[in-house]
């Protein structure tokens, strides 16, 4: 009788390294040169450097943007359930201008949370794409959520004593 080998135990700071796959379209505006947008993760790197240009067609270029590492925690595994679930699971990709970094972009942050995505959203500062998420990546991220998932239970707050309750008149 042969015994499967155990999968070795998550750690509670995951990290895995993917490589960043981003076009460049000539942007259709007066006020803007270019579009960017993040189109794959992978996690089998190409042999290439940074900012590598992979294929270039039609007024769009596809740049290897280099590697990068997502971090998993397990007070966002809520987050993390939420893209699981969802119709198309995704790796968030922000980029933001850099006027220092080659073509004037940057890769600043990945991440398979739509927490932490919504977050960058807000300040304004960045472009914040959604790329599929490969089956190897969601194993690994189901995986994570099995591990440290905890679901809360609902409690129902009280209201204090020394507070009157609504509608009371004093």
């Amino acid at each position: 009788m042969s015994e499967e080998p155990a999968s070795p135990a998550m750690d509670r700071h995951e990290t895995l390294t993917v490589g960043v796959i981003v076009e460049r379209r000539k942007a259709k505006s007066v006020w803007q040169d270019y579009v960017w947008q993040p189109v794959e993760a992978v996690t089998v790197i190409p042999p290439l450097a940074p900012w590598s240009v992979m294929r270039e067609e039609g007024g769009t270029t596809r740049f290897f943007a280099g590697v990068f590492t997502m971090e998993l925690f397990t007070n966002e595994t809520v987050s993390y359930r939420m893209n699981l679930v969802a119709e198309q699971p995704g790796i968030y990709v922000v980029l933001r201008e850099d006027s220092s970094a080659p073509h004037g972009m940057a890769v600043a942050f990945v991440s398979p949370s739509p927490a932490d995505a919504e977050a960058y959203m807000e300040g304004g500062q960045a472009a914040v794409g959604k790329v599929p998420m490969l089956p190897e990546i969601a194993a690994w991220l189901h995986a994570y959520v099995a591990a440290f998932h905890v679901d809360e239970q609902f409690r129902k707050r009280k209201r204090g004593r020394d507070k009157p309750k609504s509608g009371s008149l004093q």
